[in-house]
């Protein structure tokens, strides 16, 4: 048997740095496979053997899913004009923002049902699975301690000019 197609060699290398293998995660991801398969027993990880479960799209599925996610951006930034866009309704452009709304890791979904949200003053979920929700959180906190602050200083200064 052999690893399933839907594991990345991201997802593997995290599985070697997980389990601490001693792997070269330089190596590619055939190699990478060669290798893992000798810790499968050892580790438990039958699992490498199905598909992935936490790969929700294929390439052509995540592309459509940007293309509405798009759609979406443009007819919001039309000014929510359905005669300058594909949508012939609101509701059908929050049906579309329902469905990708699933697929909250892909930045482009986040910020389409965002701007959704404020203009319509509407409440779309967003599912981020909690890899990408410490990813953005992470963000989000280097973002707040980059902010210049003022610092006040005391003493006696000279300035010679």
């Amino acid at each position: 048997m052999s690893i399933h197609s839907s594991f990345t060699k991201k997802d593997l290398c995290k599985i070697i740095d997980k389990h601490n293998l001693n792997i070269n995660i330089n190596l590619n991801r055939n190699n990478i496979c060669k290798e893992i398969l000798n810790y499968i027993d050892e580790y438990n990880l039958q699992y490498l053997y199905k598909e992935n479960e936490f790969k929700k799209l294929s390439i052509k599925e995540k592309d459509n899913v940007i293309l509405i996610a798009k759609k979406i951006k443009s007819f919001v930034k039309s000014g929510l004009d359905i005669n300058k866009n594909t949508y012939k309704s609101q509701d059908d452009a929050i049906s579309d923002a329902i469905y990708i709304g699933q697929y909250g890791d892909i930045s482009s979904v986040r910020k389409a049902i965002e701007i959704l949200n404020k203009s319509l003053n509407i409440e779309i979920p967003i599912i981020i699975s909690e890899n990408i929700k410490k990813t953005l959180e992470e963000k989000e906190q280097i973002k707040k301690n980059s902010v210049p602050t003022l610092q006040v200083k005391y003493g006696k200064f000279f300035v010679e000019f």
